[in-house]
């Protein structure tokens, strides 16, 4: 009997570990005992929620109470009786909990301290036969509380990012009104594990970040990898004593094709093969070439791969999956956009993203139309900047750039009607313009989904800078590689085909094409995640935003509670 009882302390004592996952029939009888004065714990538990009341923050012996609206109903509903009577189903919600490492969140954070603390109280006292009702009462609607709060972390996460970002405009998934008569239907059926499954992101992003973060979490339980000294860069046929090294650093993650030959020091084409998928999973040039970037990526410890991989299922956790049918999504990080047609990728491209001082907003908006042949208007920075000081220094700078002042009452004034040595922001009473045309700053289309921050995808003529490995030249908007492509799938109509497209744009007269579809376009930010081809890779924290995720996600403590 007492080993029974040891197994169920022991469950509970490491946080709620595998130990006992199997139902034990023993453990059972002994959980049964604990509950077995179930009209007095009834009373406690009503006593314990009457005493909270009045109290700004509710708490059950000295512990915050993390779902002060839902948990009081839930028991309202049920005249106050406890919920985990059934071991069955306790041992179901513990595993529930422990679950929670798998999203790259921690346990701890869901009452498991205060919860051992109890079971372990309550064992000690189980040896003299009597049990305080208080302390079962406390324990019951702490483990309610505590699976309410991971439901609430799965559904909108554990940071909040609205702490983030001020410019942050995603909606959350809300916790639905039905919520305690679900948890009820959970409690007694004992399947709150596999219901707090579904309610994580349905996305496969979510659950191929949730397999590789388990599979670098194996890796560094054996002890991650050697790191790569620094030396010459590495060419198809050089030798070089790192070469080994590098082929074992890769079959470690199973990025190695070919195992055997694994001490030779001569880069063979098998392995500049798999260096060039190593550097396209990574957001490198697929060169094949080992420089110093390549190493760098190469040397990344495997900590730090499973902080990115937690720090990124964070920030899926905060997107809302009810999206139209088709949508845009551009990762910052990745320095591509995807268009998504059902949720499957059937476009992308390359785009160019705000330098690290002119970042690019994270924001989502809807697509209203795409514009073909834009004009472009010059903010008051760029003319301050840039277009005042060249107009001083060339009397034709305006034509020559196919630039035209326009004045308040509308019309087109030359340069040469300007007094240009007096010329300063104060006294330049003109509208910047440049007319359409393939050397426009927005190149021949853009696609404008309204926003405060007037960020739009459009064309530009700077088209070397997409050869480049990190693409942050722009001043926020998005630059994209293949604009005229991205227009002819978005528009997916046989009135605009490419031969109709390509028509209009020989005209340079402005045409704005309203797409018949809903297309939400999602600017996001993610180090790590989808990649075209169903592949998954990680990319450079470019705006170094991770670490303030992380920070607060390795914090002592929840973080965000419903009702925040």
């Amino acid at each position: 009997m007492k080993k029974n009882i040891h197994l169920l302390i022991i469950f509970i004592f490491f946080c709620f570990s595998a130990v006992a996952q199997t139902f034990n029939r023993g453990a059972s009888k002994e959980h049964k005992k604990i509950y077995r004065e179930s009209q007095s714990i009834t009373a406690q538990i009503k006593n314990s929620f009457e005493m909270m009341v009045d109290k700004s923050q509710p708490e059950i012996g000295g512990i915050q109470i993390f779902s002060p609206e839902v948990l009081p109903e839930f028991y309202f509903n049920r005249d106050y009786r406890p919920a985990w009577v059934d071991y069955k189903s306790f041992v179901d919600a513990l595993q529930g909990l422990e679950n929670s490492l798998y999203d790259g969140l921690n346990p701890k954070d869901y009452h498991a301290v205060k919860i051992n603390e109890l079971i372990n109280m309550l064992y000690q006292e189980f040896q003299g036969n009597e049990f305080d009702i208080k302390k079962v009462a406390y324990l019951d609607i702490l483990l309610t509380d505590a699976v309410l709060l991971y439901a609430y972390h799965l559904l909108q996460g554990k940071v909040n990012p609205e702490t983030l970002d001020a410019n942050w405009n995603y909606s959350f998934k809300q916790i639905q009104d039905d919520a305690p008569y679900k948890l009820e239907k959970a409690v007694e059926t004992a399947t709150v594990s596999n219901e707090l499954k579904k309610l994580r992101p349905d996305n496969r992003t979510y659950g191929a970040s949730m397999e590789k973060l388990e599979f670098y979490r194996e890796i560094e339980k054996s002890g991650g990898w050697e790191n790569i000294p620094e030396g010459k860069t590495i060419h198809t046929g050089d030798d070089d004593e790192r070469i080994p090294l590098i082929r074992k650093r890769l079959s470690i993650t199973s990025e190695l094709n070919v195992l055997n030959n694994t001490g030779a020091v001569n880069y063979d084409s098998l392995l500049v093969q798999d260096i060039k998928n190593f550097q396209f999973r990574n957001g490198l040039k697929p060169d094949g070439v080992i420089g110093p970037g390549t190493l760098e990526v190469l040397n990344i410890s495997v900590e730090d791969r499973i902080n990115t991989l937690r720090v990124n299922l964070e920030r899926n956790r905060w997107i809302d999956s009810d999206l139209s049918d088709n949508y845009v999504i551009v990762n910052i990080a990745a320095f591509k956009a995807y268009y998504m047609v059902n949720h499957q990728p059937r476009f992308s491209t390359n785009v160019q993203v705000g330098r690290t001082y002119t970042k690019t907003p994270v924001f989502k908006d809807r697509l209203r139309y795409i514009e073909f042949n834009p004009t472009w208007t010059v903010p008051v920075s760029i003319i301050r900047k840039s277009i005042i000081p060249k107009m001083k220094n060339d009397p034709d700078y305006i034509s020559k750039n196919n630039f035209e002042l326009i004045d308040r009452s509308g019309k087109i004034v030359p340069q040469s009607a300007i007094d240009v040595d007096n010329l300063n922001i104060s006294n330049f009473h003109y509208t910047v313009r440049q007319k359409p045309g393939k050397h426009n700053a927005l190149g021949e289309v853009k696609f404008i989904f309204p926003n405060k921050h007037s960020v739009y995808l459009h064309d530009t003529p700077s088209k070397s800078l997409f050869e480049k490995e990190e693409r942050a030249f722009s001043h926020g908007c998005i630059r994209t590689q293949y604009p005229l492509d991205l227009a002819e799938v978005l528009l997916d109509d046989d009135q605009w085909n490419r031969t109709r497209i390509d028509s209009v744009i020989q005209t340079r007269i402005t045409t704005r094409v309203f797409p018949e579809k809903d297309i939400d376009v999602l600017i996001m930010y993610w180090t790590a995640g989808f990649l075209e081809n169903e592949g998954f890779g990680f990319f450079r924290d470019v705006y170094d935003r991770d670490g303030r995720i992380l920070t607060q996600l390795n914090r002592t403590g929840v973080m965000r509670r419903p009702g925040d």
